[in-house]
This record gives structure tokens, C-alpha cells and sequence, in this order.
């Protein structure tokens, strides 16, 4: 019996200590990392160093690490959303993340349309077909056929712009690839 009351004391203590401390407000941390890196920045300035660039090319170096006197990116430059990133030949190109995001969605967009119109046209010719067979008039089922056709063909021209669609993406992928852009900016 013993053992359970201290266990029941101490699990109450621990309630009542655990309420008294609280987690850190994230605003606070935010706060705290802001000073952190002004201080960092200010120390860089006093030293006249630059801060430290790893490049592609260390993670390939087997294991020896190298350092590039480039300056980092300006908080100012980073908050336009221009990004300078050195190419394989060593100049600076900017890439546009919300460039790249709008292109890909655009693309992927007009392909969830025309994936939608493909399943209603598919639904149509479906329902179509099913009018037709119920039917024993051959002037209606002359009529229904005729719709039926027309939404067949309307089908294969959805499903050759979502062929179409489908390339591109791949192609604007298989662009940001080439262009060493991030995953994330194409999500």
C-alpha cells in the first residue's frame, strides 16, 4: 500500500510543479533567433569576414569541406523573392520561387480541369449509351447516337490536352531539375 500512495504523491506533485511551468510563446523564440542572428551579422561586419558558403561541390568532395568567400544573400534580397544560386559554369542566376510555383500550378490546374471534364464527358457517353440501348424508336436513338458521337469526340480531345498537360509538367520538372531549383518550389 505503501508504494501507492507515494506514487499518487508524487504523480500530484508533478501536476502541480508541471502547471507552473510553461512552455516559451513562439513570438518569443522568434524574437530571441532575430537577435541571435543580428549579432552574428553585427560580429561578421566588426570582423570584416564573410560568413561561410557551402557549395554543391563539398557534398561531393568527399568528406573535405571547402569554403566560398561569396557573400550570403541580404535579408532585403531574400524578402523580394529573388534568390542568386551559383550555376555549374559559376555565375549567378536568379530563381524566382514564386515564379516557378505559379508556372507549375497553372499548368497543374488546367490538368485537374481537364482530368474533371474527362470523367463528366465519360459519365455523359455512359449515360448516352444507356439511353440508347433503352430506346426502340430509331428516330431518337438516330438523335441520341449523334449526341453520343459528339461527346466521344469532345472525350478524345480531353484526353489528348490532358496528354499534352501531362507533358508539360514533366517538362517544367525536368526544367527546374536542370536549373537545380528546390522540390519544394514546384509543390
Amino acid at each position: 500500500m505503501k508504494p501507492v500512495v507515494l506514487g499518487c504523491v508524487g504523480g500530484l506533485l508533478l501536476a502541480l510543479c508541471g502547471s507552473q511551468v510553461a512552455a516559451q510563446p513562439l513570438a518569443e523564440v522568434a524574437r530571441r533567433e532575430k537577435l541571435r542572428r543580428e549579432a552574428l551579422a553585427e560580429k561578421a561586419q566588426t570582423d570584416n569576414t564573410a560568413p561561410k558558403v557551402y557549395t554543391s561541390a563539398d557534398l561531393r568532395g568527399g568528406g573535405r569541406l571547402t569554403t566560398s568567400s561569396v557573400e550570403a544573400p541580404s535579408p532585403a534580397a531574400s524578402a523580394t523573392g529573388t534568390d542568386p544560386r551559383p550555376t555549374a559554369e559559376g555565375t549567378l542566376e536568379t530563381a524566382d520561387e514564386d515564379q516557378w510555383r505559379s508556372r507549375i500550378n497553372a499548368v497543374q490546374q488546367a490538368w485537374d480541369r481537364a482530368q474533371l471534364m474527362a470523367e463528366a464527358l465519360q459519365n455523359r457517353v455512359d449515360g448516352l449509351w444507356a439511353e440508347f440501348t433503352s430506346r426502340d424508336d430509331p428516330a431518337q436513338r438516330t438523335i441520341i447516337e449523334g449526341n453520343r458521337q459528339a461527346a466521344l469526340d469532345e472525350l478524345a480531345n480531353t484526353s489528348a490536352q490532358i496528354e499534352t498537360l501531362t507533358q508539360q509538367i514533366a517538362d517544367i520538372r525536368d526544367e527546374a531539375r536542370r536549373a537545380n531549383v528546390p522540390p519544394g518550389w514546384l509543390r
